[in-house]
């Protein structure tokens, strides 16, 4: 595949983890690697309802989930060590490279499987959770959330976005984007808040 080449999958979808496929040990060794890494330009309209909810343009990356676990959308991710088209975890203190992205916003409630190739948004506008309490003010600089302990790969505590003062290491390198949209606090992290997201390594 050439440089500018698509990759083959839309907001909201999946590579598809059907070919080549071992139904006992998952998908093979070199599944999607003619596509991880691609960088697609999407517009901001939702794939499922046709709504344009702005004039600006997503750039996303084709990455493959490394994780060993399901991983849920509009969660930050980190990359795997070494790698700049594997994501093994939603992000933690310890990476130090910051996030990857945020997890394609569209994808189904089911997530996207272990081994399964998928869309990740490094720039533009995009939902990302918030954390249990955690709120946006509009125009405000976000940042991750890092996982808790032992929760790298757990959609109760990792991947969340929150409003903080950068105040140390750790917050500049976890800074993602400005909020685009303005959130209450809440006690569960159903919370969702629009970033304009600003990852992009390229």
């Amino acid at each position: 595949m050439g440089f500018y080449d698509d990759p083959p999958i839309a907001l909201g979808q999946t590579l598809g983890l059907t070919t080549p496929n071992d139904s006992l040990n998952g998908p093979s060794a070199g599944y999607g690697t003619n596509v991880v890494g691609i960088v697609k330009l999407f517009p901001d309209v939702n794939p499922i309802t046709g709504v344009v909810r702005s004039n600006g343009l997503k750039r996303c990356i084709a990455v493959k989930n490394s994780s060993g676990t399901t991983l849920y959308g509009k969660r930050l991710v980190a990359f795997k060590a070494g790698s700049t088209t594997e994501v093994d975890a939603y992000i933690r203190t310890t990476d130090g490279n910051g996030p990857a992205g945020v997890t394609d916003e569209y994808l189904p409630p089911a997530g996207v499987a272990d081994g399964e190739v998928f869309l990740i948004t490094v720039a533009g506008p995009t939902e990302v959770h918030l954390g249990t309490g955690l709120a946006s003010s509009a125009d405000s600089d976000m940042f991750g959330v890092t996982a808790a302990a032992g929760g790298a790969t757990n959609a109760a505590t990792g991947g969340f976005a929150q409003t903080v003062s950068v105040t140390n290491t750790t917050s500049h390198r976890n800074a993602i984007g400005r909020a685009l949209s303005t959130v209450a606090s809440v006690a569960a992290t159903t919370n969702v808040c629009l970033v304009n997201i600003n990852l992009s390594r390229s």
